[in-house]
């Protein structure tokens, strides 16, 4: 968590050794039961928790009420912290919820026909969003607001009838998988739930931690011996200028049902002051794409292009994904015939052990796949803010301006296999992971960042910083042009032709599409 505009909190996970696993696991499982309990028992509180009377989200649990199962004051209020920031996380959902619910109406409703289903009428979605989305809003909010209106719709689907209150939409939201802050502990020297050291010279630090044993009952002393951890390049780097924080035990639960214990290494690092708005001359402007996931181009304040338009193209990228993606389909119905096999013989028959050694097998390959899967999305996320703060870099930008289309989704059912997957990328993981990424990256760079609603950017003429509607004509040139080299000149014609010879009509398209992000970033800075 963020402290101020000057620092930024970064988390490294390091894996416990296998000699700690075993009683890493029960405690977590331990404080998953404390924490669940906690937050079932103030849920009728909610609204309580809308008000931050202190940082710490422990002391305002710890008020109210005792630990189900006590096993020690401090470890009480680590788990306290957390049911305290699930509580609070809930709370600012809660508020979200109170501006979607007068819009809430049957029209958002498909009803069901011969042929289709009952289901979300997403242009009526659509529309109330865009009553309540602010034109400066990084478009996060919109995310919260869709998610919102949609678990409406799904609770409307499901009974009937829209919901009156967000308690009655929402479910209790307990943890499935185990999660325990220290910070509401004394820190890693004087702690009494762990004890924490960092040794520089040696690249490594100490951990211990309190945890029951196989019996259940907690051990008064630290877990022997102290374990050392081998700290990453990264960590080490960032540890330099920065401060280290309370650790985070988490686990981590893979869908072959295997488990094992992270401890979060988390370090805060100043950042780069940003520069005055006054004093920003220069933007770099970037667009999404399908085949080339980003385009990017710097102007200046009076909208002269500075840079050729840059394309990040991940064809490659998305032939290895989709391949990784339909071997996992593959994968789903192997599994589902051996387990339709299996269920033909009764609990206990050993004619169920062979289809049953399978399952497990293929089980384990297809969590394989979904790490890889995920590993090279967030590789990707990383790559692609590397590259706009890098460009932003070199030519001398102080401000990013790009699309927010988180709360959009690419419809329509695409052309054949290759364009329903791109759609589903897309929609459910890129838009969304290098949205937090550059944004974060962003602000350890000191670099300015504003999100630009989509609502006209990908048809503002570059000329006169209005939407298109053909009156431009073709080899007209526009004033747009810096003497660094003529812009290419794309046509509002269907032809869509290119006087720059140097750039293809694709290519020309594309910078025309994202110079209106840059242009309308101009517009309201």
């Amino acid at each position: 968590m963020r402290r101020s505009r000057s620092t930024q909190s970064l988390s490294y996970p390091i894996r416990l050794p296998d000699l700690l696993q075993a009683d890493a696991l029960r405690l977590l499982d331990v404080s998953r039961q404390v924490i669940n309990a906690a937050v079932v028992a103030l849920w009728d509180r909610l609204d309580e928790f809308g008000e931050r009377e202190t940082k710490y989200a422990y002391k305002q649990v710890t008020a109210m009420i005792d630990s189900s199962d006590p096993h020690g004051d401090r470890q009480w209020r680590c788990e306290a912290e957390q049911a305290g920031r699930i509580l609070r996380g809930q709370a600012e959902r809660k508020k979200q919820f109170a501006f979607i619910l007068p819009l809430l109406e049957a029209g958002m409703i498909q009803p069901q026909t011969e042929k289709k289903p009952a289901g979300k009428n997403r242009k009526a979605i659509k529309a109330a969003l865009a009553s309540l989305r602010e034109e400066n809003s990084d478009g996060g909010s919109a995310v919260e607001l869709q998610s919102l209106i949609e678990q409406a719709c799904n609770f409307y689907l499901k009974n009937g009838c829209f919901p009156a209150t967000y308690e009655e939409m929402q479910p209790v939201p307990v943890l499935k998988v185990g999660i325990l802050p220290y910070a509401g502990d004394d820190g890693g020297e004087h702690g009494q739930a762990y004890r924490f050291r960092i040794d520089l010279k040696g690249r490594c630090c100490y951990f211990a931690f309190r945890a029951p044993d196989q019996a259940g009952q907690w051990n008064p002393t630290w877990t022997e011996p102290v374990t050392q951890l081998s700290l990453p390049d990264p960590v080490l780097e960032h540890l330099q200028a920065g401060e280290s924080l309370a650790p985070t035990l988490r686990e981590k639960a893979l869908p072959d049902g295997t488990r094992y214990a992270v401890l979060d290494f988390i370090v805060e690092v100043p950042v780069s002051p940003l520069p005055d708005p006054q004093q920003v001359r220069r933007i770099l402007g970037w667009d999404w794409g399908v085949r080339t996931l980003v385009t990017a181009t710097v102007v200046d304040l009076s909208g002269n292009r500075l840079s050729p338009p840059l394309f990040l193209d991940t064809g490659g990228f998305d032939g290895r994904q989709a391949h990784t993606r339909r071997h996992i389909d593959g994968l789903k119905k192997k599994v589902a015939k051996l387990e339709a096999r299996r269920d033909q013989f009764p609990v206990g028959d050993p004619k169920r052990e062979p289809s049953q050694r399978k399952l497990v097998v293929l089980r384990q390959e297809i969590a394989q796949c979904w790490r890889k899967y995920e590993a090279r999305n967030n590789d990707l996320a990383h790559l692609a803010a590397n590259i706009l703060i890098l460009l932003a870099t070199v030519w001398g930008a102080e401000l990013i301006a790009g699309e927010s289309l988180k709360s959009l989704k690419s419809e329509g059912r695409g052309r054949g296999v290759k364009g329903r997957w791109v759609h589903w990328r897309n929609n459910s993981q890129i838009r969304g992971a290098l949205w937090r990424t550059l944004r974060y990256k962003c602000h350890l760079s000191g670099l300015r960042l504003v999100w630009q609603h989509p609502r006209g950017t990908t048809h503002t003429c570059p000329k006169c910083v209005t939407p298109v509607k053909g009156h431009h004509l073709s080899g007209e040139q526009s004033p747009t042009s810096s003497g660094n080299g003529s812009m290419p000149n794309v046509s509002l014609t269907p032809e869509r032709e290119v006087k720059d010879q140097s750039i293809t009509p694709k290519e020309g398209e594309r910078w025309f599409q994202q110079t209106g992000v840059s242009l309308r970033a101009i517009s309201t800075w």
